[in-house]
């Protein structure tokens, strides 16, 4: 798998970004922090309509959200991300009151307060034309226009208002019935998607226009401010959901000036034609996948036996999935979302992001990073019995004290690595064994023909003993920690490896996790002859 780095990095911004979803800035009203966002940029894409007070919307949508990103994560270090310094300055712009673009920010946030607070105050004890007057007058107010001028943006701004009332259908008790008091809503959905798109354009740079995949998404939900969301799994053939979505997109931007250029951005989301909309609609799908795997983490999905009054399972597709041996909710997510992004070569980072979101707890990423390979059954038998033949042959030998194997990632296999230590003893001649090593090598690739590199070293088994002084001793013996001893004939090793579990990585691990496992197929065999 390639780009390791990058897709860890864009996960963890990504896990990050989700807690704007679950911090509470309107305790009255229960909305989030990803709740306040989402009105702030849906006022700065109506206002943008109407009075162009900016020549980059997308720049105010990063402002807005990288500001709360950073009040929330204060010490986060964006130089980690390739396009760190521009978020980092754009960041220091929010802040800045002394320039165009940071008054607009702090205006967007403003109203999105005020006119919040308005709608709450005064929507059940007020006639809408009266609702409608009252906020044109407040967005007047702060952008020096005439209440006649901002009807339009009200009235888009109080449509698009539902969709942080709105929970995401894929949690409530008729689908996944999420274990929580308070589940995602539409809008925050919205905003997880656009935390995507960011981290993803910094780490991939991606050749396409960001700042229309940014106004693409969000507006993306636009229809589902009169028509709700409608999951696959609701009775609606996708032609007919298209075509009642398109209608509720037409009624739901009014007559809003940028109206027609809007829709054409919708319609162009929906064709997933070109690259910007290819990538916004990938964003949205895998958005979902990742916060079904949050919950999953969280604890917070019922187990599949208890699962009656999910429509989903009506589908006979998960059935079969359940049938094929998916374990949990996730499972089920991953099955049926990952022909969405498989053979897609633009874009081969999404697979492989929900691929490795598969294989760990993403609340816990930290620096070690999982991947699940599948193996047949003729390679799991090849690289077990061959692994354990040469292993039982080299514990008769008396200058060999121990052997570990760690199964890893990197760019170069694409089904990994199995490495192999031999640790000796420190009294042998190293260039003996080292020549040893390249024949076991050179054996075993001869007939390897499952793609899974396999490789034996050889090291001194005292360097795991000592405390660790330089760089290349740490990373060994942090390595131990995340591998399977398969035999320890004076103990020595597995007290290293006891100590080192209560210290944390220094480096980042991509290891693989092998279906079925070798490793532990190997220590099965190899346990008759300790």
């Amino acid at each position: 798998m390639e780009k390791l780095d990058e897709i860890r990095k864009s996960l963890d911004f990504y896990v990050k970004s989700n807690e704007l979803k679950n911090k509470i800035i309107d305790e009255s009203n229960n909305y989030s922090v990803a709740d306040h966002l989402f009105g702030s940029m849906i006022l700065a894409t109506a206002i943008d309509s109407e009075f162009k007070e900016t020549n980059n919307l997308s720049k105010i949508y990063r402002m807005l959200f990288l500001a709360e990103f950073s009040n929330l994560y204060p010490n986060y270090d964006f130089e980690n991300l390739k396009l760190g310094k521009q978020y980092v300055c754009e960041i220091v712009e929010a802040r800045d009151m002394n320039i165009e673009d940071g008054k607009l920010v702090f205006k967007y946030k403003m109203l999105d307060f005020l006119l919040t607070k308005l709608i709450k105050d005064k929507e059940n004890n007020i006639s809408p034309s009266e609702l409608v007057k009252e906020g044109s007058i407040i967005i007047s107010s702060l952008c020096s226009k005439q209440p006649s001028e901002c009807e339009e943006i009200f009235k888009s701004y109080y449509l698009n208002f539902r969709l942080k009332n709105k929970v995401r259908t894929g949690w409530d008790s008729k689908h996944w019935n999420v274990k929580s008091n308070r589940i995602e809503t539409i809008s925050e959905h919205i905003i997880g998607t656009l935390s995507l798109a960011m981290v993803l354009n910094s780490e991939f740079e991606y050749n396409l226009d960001i700042d229309k995949v940014l106004k693409m998404l969000t507006i993306h939900e636009t229809g589902e401010t009169l028509i709700g969301d409608i999951t696959p799994f609701d009775g609606i053939t996708p032609e007919k959901k298209k075509e009642i979505e398109h209608q509720a997109m037409i009624d739901a931007l009014g007559n809003l000036k940028e109206k027609d250029s809007l829709l054409t951005l919708l319609y162009e989301f929906d064709e997933q034609e070109t690259p910007e909309a290819k990538c916004s609609h990938y964003c949205d799908k895998i958005e979902a996948d990742l916060q079904a795997k949050i919950y999953q983490d969280k604890g917070m999905h019922h187990s599949l036996d208890d699962q009656k009054n999910n429509v989903v399972f009506n589908s006979s597709k998960v059935q079969q999935m359940v049938k094929d041996g998916a374990k949990d909710a996730f499972d089920i997510w991953y099955e049926w979302d990952k022909t969405i992004y498989i053979g897609d070569n633009k874009f081969p980072e999404f697979i492989n992001i929900l691929k490795i979101a598969r294989a760990n707890d993403l609340l816990h990423l930290d620096k070690v990073v999982r991947e699940r390979i599948n193996l047949t059954g003729e390679e799991h038998y090849f690289l077990s019995q061959e692994l354990t033949d040469t292993i039982q042959e080299l514990y008769k030998d008396d200058n060999i004290d121990s052997i570990y194997l760690t199964s890893y990632q990197d760019s170069k296999h694409s089904k990994g690595t199995l490495n192999i230590v031999v640790l000796l003893e420190s009294r042998v001649d190293y260039y003996t064994y080292d020549q040893l090593m390249e024949k076991l090598n050179s054996k075993i690739a001869m007939d390897n023909k499952t793609g899974v590199n396999v490789a034996f070293d050889c090291d001194y088994e005292n360097r795991y003993s000592i405390t660790a002084l330089n760089p290349s001793e740490v990373h060994r013996v942090e390595e131990l920690v995340e591998s399977t001893i398969l035999f320890d004939k004076t103990g020595r090793l597995n007290k290293v490896k006891k100590v080192m579990k209560k210290y944390g990585h220094l480096y980042g691990f991509y290891l693989v996790d092998y279906v079925p496992p070798v490793d532990e197929t190997i220590s099965r065999k190899l346990a008759k002859i300790k």
